[in-house]
C-alpha cells in the first residue's frame, strides 16, 4: 500500500497536484459516484433534474483538473473557483430536497471543513459565514428551531477547529521545514569548514616563514628607500592574509566557552582599545550597576572586537559609534549591550543573511566576522539582533544571561526600511 501511495504521489507531483490536492481529487471523485448512485435510486420522476447537475459537476470537476494541468500552478485560485460552484450545486440541492428538512445540509459541513483545512482558519469562518447565508434561503421561512439554529452553530465550529487544525499544521510543517533546511545548511557548512581548516592551517606556515624573509630584507635599507616601502606594503598584505585564516580557523574549529565572572563594561572597553579611531566619535552610555556575566571573556571580546571592526568599516567618511549597556527592562536576560554606527545601513534582503557565514558584501571580506560573533553569544546562551535604518545606520543588540546558561540561544535580524550597507 505504501508504494501505490509513493506512486501516486508521484503521479500528483508530475501534474502540479500536492497530496493534499490529490484528497480534493479523490474526494471529487467519490461525491460524483455518490452522486451516480443518488441519480440511479431516484425515483423515475426526479432523475431528468437531477441529471443536468450531476453532469455540470463532473464538467466542472474535470475542467479544475485540466486546466492546472495546462497551466500548473494555480490549483489554489481554481479551488477558490470551484468552491463558488460547489456552494451554489449544495444550495440548490439542499433547495429541491427538502430545504431545512434536507439531509443534504451536511454537504456545507463537508465543505466548510476541507476548504478551511486547505486554506486555514479566516477561510474556513468566511465559508461557515456564507454557508449560513445559503442555508437559510434554501428553505421555507421561518426555519424549523432548534434544529437551524444548532446546524449552523455547528457549520461555525467545524470551520473554527478545523481552521485551528489547518494553522497548526501548517506551523509545524514550516519549523520542520526550517530544521531540515539547517541541518542540511549545517552538513555544508561542516564540510567548507574541514576544508577551510585545513587550507588555512597549511598556508600559515609558509606564510610566516615568508614574513620573516622579508623582515630581514627590510633591515637591510634605509626607512626612505622605495625598496623597504615596497617590503611593507607585501607585510600589510600577508598580515591581511593572516586575519583572513585566523579567522578561518575561528570559524571551522570552535572553542567551548570557559565562563568566569566578567564585568561586561570593562570588557567592551578593552575591545574598544584595538579598534583602530580615525574620524569616528565615541560615545559612552555605560550602566555602572550592571551584574556580572559568566562568559569566556576572550571570546566575547572577540565578538565585541569584530562587530566594532565591522561598525568602523561602515563609517569610511567618520561618524559616531554609541556604546551602551544596560539591564533589559524584563526578561531572564540580564545584561544588554548595544553598538550602533551612524553608516549606510544595512540593505533589507541582506538583513536575514548577515550572520550566515562566509556572506559578505564587502569587497575585502571574508563573511566570517558577524558569523563567528553570534556564534560566541549563541554559546554563552545570549541573543544578537540587528536593527538598520535607510541612512542612518545599524544597531546590534547584545543581550546575555547573568548565570551560566544552557547552551543554545538564537540569531535575529529585524529591518526598519532599511537601506544598503
Amino acid at each position: 500500500m505504501s508504494d501505490v501511495g509513493a506512486q501516486i504521489e508521484g503521479w500528483g507531483r508530475r501534474v502540479g497536484l500536492e497530496p493534499l490536492d490529490l484528497w480534493f481529487l479523490g474526494l471529487r471523485g467519490a461525491t460524483l459516484a455518490a452522486g451516480t448512485v443518488w441519480w440511479a435510486l431516484a425515483p423515475d420522476w426526479t432523475r431528468a433534474p437531477r441529471l443536468p447537475i450531476l453532469a455540470m459537476f463532473l464538467a466542472f470537476s474535470v475542467g479544475i483538473y485540466v486546466l492546472n494541468a495546462v497551466r500548473p500552478g494555480r490549483i489554489a485560485l481554481l479551488y477558490k473557483v470551484a468552491l463558488v460552484f460547489d456552494l451554489a450545486v449544495v444550495f440548490f440541492l439542499v433547495r429541491i430536497t427538502g430545504g431545512f428538512s434536507s439531509d443534504l445540509h451536511l454537504a456545507f459541513t463537508l465543505l466548510i471543513a476541507l476548504h478551511a483545512f486547505y486554506f486555514g482558519l479566516g477561510t474556513g469562518l468566511g465559508i461557515a459565514a456564507a454557508a449560513t447565508g445559503l442555508y437559510a434561503l434554501a428553505g421555507d421561512w421561518p426555519p424549523p428551531q432548534p434544529g437551524f439554529a444548532l446546524r449552523v452553530a455547528f457549520f461555525g465550529l467545524v470551520g473554527l477547529c478545523m481552521g485551528v487544525v489547518a494553522e497548526q499544521a501548517r506551523r509545524r510543517q514550516q519549523a520542520l521545514e526550517r530544521q531540515q533546511e539547517q541541518l542540511l545548511r549545517s552538513d555544508r557548512l561542516a564540510t567548507v569548514g574541514e576544508l577551510a581548516a585545513g587550507l588555512a592551517h597549511e598556508l600559515r606556515n609558509p606564510l610566516a616563514g615568508i614574513s620573516g624573509a622579508l623582515h630581514v630584507l627590510g633591515s637591510r635599507w634605509a626607512r626612505g628607500d622605495d625598496r623597504a616601502a615596497l617590503l611593507a606594503d607585501v607585510q600589510a598584505q600577508i598580515s591581511r592574509m593572516n586575519r583572513t585564516l585566523t579567522e578561518l580557523l575561528q570559524h571551522a574549529r570552535p572553542v567551548t566557552p570557559e565562563r568566569i565572572a566578567v564585568e561586561i563594561n570593562g570588557l567592551l572597553e578593552q575591545s574598544l582599545q584595538f579598534l583602530p579611531r580615525g574620524d569616528i566619535q565615541i560615545v559612552r552610555r555605560l550602566d555602572g550597576s550592571l551584574p556580572a556575566v559568566y562568559v569566556d571573556p576572550s571570546l566575547l571580546h572577540q565578538a565585541f572586537l569584530n562587530i566594532l571592526v565591522n561598525a568602523r568599516q561602515a563609517m569610511p567618511q567618520g561618524g559616531r559609534l554609541t556604546l551602551e549597556t544596560r539591564v533589559p527592562p524584563a526578561g531572564e536576560l540580564a545584561v544588554e549591550v548595544r553598538i550602533s554606527d551612524t553608516g549606510g545601513g544595512i540593505a533589507a534582503e541582506h538583513l536575514p543573511r548577515i550572520f550566515q557565514p562566509f556572506f559578505t558584501t564587502k569587497a575585502q571580506g571574508t563573511g566570517l566576522g558577524l558569523a563567528i560573533a553570534a556564534r560566541v553569544v549563541e554559546q554563552h546562551g545570549g541573543r544578537i539582533t540587528v536593527e538598520s535604518s535607510v541612512g542612518k545606520g545599524t544597531t546590534f543588540t547584545i543581550a546575555l544571561p547573568a548565570n551560566p546558561p544552557i547552551d543554545g540561544a538564537r540569531s535575529e535580524t529585524n529591518a526598519t526600511e532599511s537601506a544598503g550597507r
